[in-house]
């Protein structure tokens, strides 16, 4: 174990409009060195998606994808007393298990992605969404590469010619 100060994680603004997310890097793959555990928190606006297009990471393909096993960790912001909620999709990519699910996510849900696509991870109008996403696989290089979802992969083309969401970032560590 070794500590690292909030000041120093790498902060990413991921995606553009309706797919704009806050996602902070304190054990990415290439930032924090540890045998085979990524781990990143993701923020995301309320009314956006994020983890789209969908995307799989279960089989071995060199340079291209890796095996990583996923867990998504839920809370969500109260709007006026009221709980958030979200939504998640894992839908089968023909590896594995044949994960399908679309699960109704509030805080303290924790939802597996053992394989397949999966995304997006919808945050309702008016609650931002943080989930705690944590990977780790049996592939002797620490790396998340992933493959889109061949129906949905155009939508990153699409990100350059459009602005991140001008509530991002959400909140970043006070200097130390």
């Amino acid at each position: 174990a070794r500590y690292g100060p909030a000041s120093e994680v790498p902060v990413e603004l991921r995606g553009t409009g309706s797919c704009s997310r806050q996602v902070n890097n304190f054990a990415a793959a290439d930032v924090f060195e540890c045998d085979r555990l990524i781990a990143v928190e993701v923020i995301t606006p309320g009314g956006n998606w994020s983890s789209f297009p969908p995307h799989k990471h279960d089989e071995h393909r060199a340079g291209e994808e890796s095996v990583l096993e996923e867990i998504y960790y839920f809370e969500f912001a109260a709007h006026d007393g009221v709980p958030g909620l979200g939504y998640q999709r894992v839908s089968p990519s023909g590896q594995g298990r044949n994960t399908d699910v679309l699960a109704e996510v509030r805080d303290g849900d924790v939802v597996l992605v053992p394989d397949g696509w999966h995304g997006p991870s919808m945050a309702v109008p008016g609650h931002h969404m943080y989930y705690l996403n944590v990977m780790a696989g049996p592939d002797p290089e620490r790396a998340w590469l992933i493959s889109d979802h061949p129906d949905h992969a155009w939508i990153r083309g699409t990100w350059p010619a459009r602005p991140v969401d001008a509530r991002l970032p959400l909140y970043t560590a006070p200097s130390s």
